[in-house]
């Protein structure tokens, strides 16, 4: 089966969640012994095309300027064009909501399959239908491509539930229920930082909004100030603003926080291994990858029981209810206090884990393909 990625997702993410799924599913189907192929010529910064030398991009220039990754999706609409012309695909899978390439495969009779990874700018967007308006435009375009797709992947049951609510005229048995797998494993490559001491509880990821960290350090804030020892550290997102600054030192803690870039999966792998725990007090997510993440490297999990987090953590993480005065201070301290508690926790969420593996998602991804193509 000759399969289609076009290049939107890899030319603007240089590392994210969205182009490490397509990454991985490249790989799987390609494992499969599929034809998969992107556009012969598009440009992208992409890490995880990087690592794939079957799907290796070169960047547009080897430096910066306003409006790179801009001319990289331009250009890359014009290569995704002409690769669904002249390949000939069974099946075309779009990387994100531009609906640029409608027209061309309704001349070819394609089918595409489109992939729903959440319904943030549905929830959280600020619904301003003004012509400068990213959620409006990513909303509508969304509304579109799923109503007029072969089939819609949804990456979790809730992502599914969400998608049926905003878009109640979308056929639901045409939508698929297809996890994700995890891409980070405990590794013994990992030179612990001289910087960070432990113990410390983790923080993965964006910070803002729905992601819910100014909430969690007001929560945790008496347990910083009263374990002498304990540090929260936060790693991926961009440094310390200055309202977050002011807030860690507002609430005494601005010594006990500290953030962190990591270069690596093996050095964000190493992060996890030395945690003593993970927190995710996110209002949202579509799946939630890090909590995969954390449990394939032995570090117990504290989960807000919110969208599709109860789903992927099943019964191996801990939870909070954010409605519930102390409920996350309380299961941190439990994971930190109770050895027998902090055991059990690590051997669920090493099984869990294996639960949710690419090879997995890649097969299903298959059988989705090879229904829309028949």
């Amino acid at each position: 089966m000759r399969i289609l990625f076009d290049h939107q997702v890899f030319s603007w993410q240089t590392y994210g969640g969205i182009s490490r799924y397509f990454a991985e599913q490249m790989r799987g189907l390609h494992a499969l012994g599929q034809e998969v192929f992107l556009p012969e010529r598009f440009f992208s910064e992409n890490v995880y095309l990087r690592e794939s030398p079957a799907f290796q991009r070169k960047s547009l220039t080897s430096f910066s300027f306003k409006g790179k990754k801009m001319l990289q999706n331009v250009l890359g609409r014009r290569a995704s064009l002409k690769a669904i012309r002249e390949k000939k695909p069974d099946v075309f899978h779009p990387t994100y909501f531009d609906p640029y390439f409608l027209r061309t495969l309704e001349n070819r009779s394609i089918p595409f399959v489109l992939t729903v990874h959440d319904m943030i700018h549905e929830i959280y967007g600020h619904g301003s239908q003004s012509f400068f308006s990213l959620d409006a435009q990513v909303i509508e375009n969304k509304r579109i491509l799923a109503e007029k797709a072969t089939a819609v992947i949804a990456v979790s049951e809730n992502t599914r539930l969400d998608l049926l609510r905003f878009c109640p005229q979308i056929d639901p048995g045409k939508v698929h229920v297809i996890h994700h797998g995890n891409s980070i494993f405990p590794s013994d490559r990992f030179t612990p930082r001289k910087t960070i001491t432990t113990p410390y509880l983790l923080f993965v990821g964006q910070r803002k909004a729905y992601k819910n960290f100014a909430w969690m350090v007001a929560q945790i804030a008496d347990l910083l100030r009263s374990e002498k020892d304990l540090h929260l550290v936060c790693v991926g997102g961009s440094a310390f603003d200055k309202v977050e600054s002011t807030q860690l030192a507002g609430l005494g803690i601005a010594q006990r926080v500290h953030y962190l870039t990591v270069d690596s999966d093996a050095e964000l792998a190493g992060m996890y291994q030395q945690a003593a725990c993970f927190i995710f007090p996110s209002q949202y997510e579509g799946f939630g990858i890090p909590v995969l993440e954390a449990f394939a490297c032995g570090c117990p999990a504290v989960l807000n029981r919110a969208s599709s987090l109860p789903e992927v953590g099943g019964e191996a993480a801990s939870y909070f209810d954010e409605e519930i005065p102390g409920s996350l201070d309380a299961a941190v301290r439990r994971v930190l206090k109770d050895d027998v508690f902090r055991k059990i926790m690590v051997e669920r969420g090493l099984e869990q884990a294996k639960h949710f593996t690419w090879e997995q998602s890649a097969a299903k991804h298959l059988k989705v393909y090879q229904f829309v193509s028949n």
